[in-house]
């Protein structure tokens, strides 16, 4: 199987379906973003908090807080305090963003019925159902690349560094002791209750603070 053609496949068939969105933008809705229109579907009809948006976009409670601000002000969503927990503050779509959301769906489904208009329907059924196996396969892999603290990682793991977290002190010392980002570890058992043991690529070994150890944030690497 040719994966580089795959890959071709894919990528065009991406930028091109990004450029004629970006077109459809700029004919429609020209004071958003791609990236605000995708919060703007992902809130939908639904209220939701500032985590339930940020776990259902895949990003962190700032970048969700910076661009429901950045809407807000334009006057696409409506914000409202909670009033069980006045912490929580729910996220809605206005009326403007109602119709920008529609707009969006709108386009889609116009899009799609142009691009598939001359393929028959067992050759879609067929695409759908090897879609959803490439997704499904998608979804186990991103799962399985999610970053975690390297103490969540079981015995003989190979992990590769992705980010080192913690105060300047913690920084040198992870630095001094050849620990940095893409490093590739291996978590060993450790003679310490309270140490995770890792192994560098040159074989020396490193007992570390299980507190401390949350901070080396990696991914886990297949052998």
């Amino acid at each position: 199987m040719d994966i580089n053609k795959v890959n071709e496949v894919l990528e065009n068939f991406y930028k091109l379906f990004y450029e004629t969105e970006d077109l459809a933008l700029k004919r429609g809705i020209k004071c958003l973003t791609h990236t605000e229109l995708h919060i703007i579907e992902a809130i939908g009809q639904d209220s939701l908090n500032m985590n339930e948006l940020a776990d259902r976009l895949g990003i962190t409670m700032g970048t969700a807080t910076v661009a429901v601000t950045k809407l807000g002000d334009k006057g696409f969503i409506e914000r409202v305090r909670s009033d069980a927990d006045r912490r929580k503050v729910y996220v809605s779509l206005s009326k403007k963003g109602l119709e920008a959301l529609n707009y969006h769906n709108n386009y889609h489904k116009q899009i799609i019925s142009t691009i598939t208009e001359n393929i028959s329907d067992k050759d879609l059924e067929h695409f759908i159902s090897i879609f959803e196996l490439i997704l499904k396969n998608l979804e186990d892999k991103t799962e399985f690349f999610k970053p975690v603290p390297v103490t969540e990682f079981p015995i003989d793991s190979t992990v590769s560094v992705v980010e080192i977290k913690g105060t300047p002190i913690v920084l040198d010392y992870f630095s001094n002791n050849g620990i940095e980002h893409y490093s590739i570890l291996t978590v060993i058992p450790s003679k310490f209750d309270d140490k995770i043991a890792l192994r560098k690529d040159d074989g020396s070994v490193l007992e570390i603070n299980i507190l401390d150890a949350k901070n080396i944030i990696g991914v886990k690497v297949e052998k």
